[in-house]
């Protein structure tokens, strides 16, 4: 069984068995025109790929900082109405804790 370097060999020696010296250059400067184009085609996606990522972080990192903003908002309105009820305050504590599940996405097990 051939391994990839035994194929592109015999690829290789069959295209050129019969070029002139000329020939064999010009087969050279084409393979690495080509191999040029497909560098600057591998940056761009190299370059989007990066952007999209950049994009995708920075929303999740907005997502994640709305989520602690409205979350303290929800603290601050909820210890303005709070008591010394002992009751009230384990009621206001198990809201609390409900909401923040809310909040940041978490399902009750």
């Amino acid at each position: 069984m051939l391994d990839d370097n035994e194929l592109l060999f015999d690829e290789l020696y069959e295209k050129t068995k019969d070029c002139g010296r000329v020939q064999f250059i010009n087969l050279l400067m084409e393979k690495e025109r080509e191999n040029r184009e497909l560098k600057m085609q591998l940056e761009k996606k190299y370059e989007k790929v990066g952007t999209l990522t950049g994009e995708l972080l920075y929303e999740e990192n907005t997502k994640l900082i709305n989520q602690q903003k409205e979350f303290i908002n929800y603290l601050e309105s909820e210890s303005k109405e709070l008591i010394r009820d002992a009751g009230y305050h384990q009621r206001i504590c198990l809201e609390i804790l409900e909401k923040y599940k809310e909040i940041i996405g978490v399902k009750d097990e």
